[in-house]
């Protein structure tokens, strides 16, 4: 059994939309989800403390409120913010509450990526303490990737790009740690270069110098409309009658 089938997400949020999204993602990744609008009665879902809280926010005053409440009720629980682009006063806000950020709009891949890395690092680490994402704590030199990841080597940002067979089989062959694999799984076709860099902008550099060079390994490919109707064709029944 998966080991995230053990572990339960809490989200706080009253959008709708985002609720849907959440559940509906998270859910089919094998994580056990509860959701609801009230953060003040929240603890109440569950005897046992979630694995990980989403907390979704509303710009204006009070807007870290549901999550202040969570922080609140569990104090070790790591907990990601949905949030605009934080500016100073949001992170030092953010800071004192120790929370994550998860800048919106969310994208199921965005999404994956990063609950799945904020729990690995919250077991392995102990207290959480970050206000940002933590796909930041990637370990490749700072100096390396400003040195190869200028963008004049990049290839097209406005491109969503797909992992290729080759690359597939290279990732079912290697061990790698939970938090890498959910960043390679950023490049699903769904999201363009841009798309992604937006929605992680602390790791442009890494992103750049990551895409740039699984591109130019022939492991990441534009997904095109061509593509997408091939693969769609790949994936429909079979005429077993074919031949007969």
């Amino acid at each position: 059994m998966s080991p995230v089938r053990h572990q339960t997400i809490l989200f706080v949020g009253s959008d709708p939309e985002t609720a849907q999204l959440i559940n509906k993602t998270l859910t089919l990744a094998g994580y056990h989800v509860l959701v609801t609008d009230d953060p003040n009665t929240a603890h109440t879902l569950s005897d046992q403390p979630p694995t990980l809280i989403i907390a979704d926010t509303t710009p204006g005053v009070g807007e870290l409120a549901p999550a202040r409440i969570m922080r609140e009720r569990f104090v070790t629980t790591p907990i990601i913010a949905l949030t605009r682009l934080p500016d100073e006063i949001l992170s030092r806000a953010m800071e004192r509450l120790r929370l994550s950020s998860l800048v919106k709009p969310v994208t199921p891949a965005l999404l994956l990526a990063t609950v799945a890395d904020e729990i690995e690092w919250s077991q392995n680490q102990g207290t959480h303490t970050r206000i940002t994402s933590p796909l930041e704590t990637i370990d490749i030199s700072e100096d390396l990737v400003l040195l190869l990841s200028n963008p004049q080597f990049a290839p097209p940002l406005d491109v969503a790009y797909r992992r290729t067979p080759a690359m597939e089989s290279a990732l079912a062959a290697a061990k790698l740690s939970p938090s890498n694999v959910t960043l390679l799984d950023l490049f699903d076709g769904q999201n363009s270069l841009a798309d992604i860099i937006a929605s992680l902008p602390h790791l442009e550099p890494k992103i750049l110098f990551l895409a740039t060079y699984l591109v130019r390994v022939g492991w990441l490919v534009p997904w095109s409309a061509e593509l997408a109707e091939e693969h769609s064709q790949d994936d429909a029944p079979k005429d077993t009658m074919t031949g007969l």
